[in-house]
């Protein structure tokens, strides 16, 4: 099972807005990883994202770009929520997550050295990893942040 796991793009400050939405910055970092993706054939079949707008912005760029049509928004996914409700539930091959560090670095850590604390990758707004887990053990394939895209 692949799956695709994406620290949100880079957002405004809350005060200059406390909803967070993305930038200008954000939104053209994630455009160009996305277009990156689909230039190289990365099939992605479904976004989920956390309930945070930053992370739903994100996923809408992502879908936009690599023509995915199923957008959902799931739970365990917020900056400090336990690792394990996500990892317990990632059951779809092809699923792209969008959130927020450290949950996310924590998931992956989780998935790789079965340690959430291990610190196995280090995100960046708008990048890819991309994990293949097999028999409950996950290895990052590759990662793809916006300056490589």
């Amino acid at each position: 099972m692949r799956l695709y796991f994406v620290q949100h793009g880079v957002a405004v400050d809350k005060d200059v807005n406390a909803e967070r939405p993305l930038s200008k910055v954000g939104h053209n970092e994630s455009t160009k990883v996305a277009v990156y993706l689909k230039q190289h054939n990365v099939n992605i079949k479904k976004i989920c994202h956390s309930e945070k707008l930053r992370a739903k912005q994100t996923a809408a760029v992502f879908a936009e770009n690599l023509n995915v049509n199923s957008l959902v928004e799931v739970t365990g996914m917020s900056p400090n929520d336990d690792p394990n409700i996500l990892v317990d539930n990632l059951l779809e091959d092809g699923a792209m997550y969008v959130g927020h560090l450290p949950n996310l670095e924590k998931v992956v850590s989780q998935l790789v050295a079965d340690n959430k604390a291990s610190d196995v990758i280090q995100f960046q707004n708008s990048a890819v990893a991309c994990v293949e887990v097999e028999a409950g053990q996950g290895s990052i394939l590759w990662f793809i942040p916006p300056m490589l895209a």
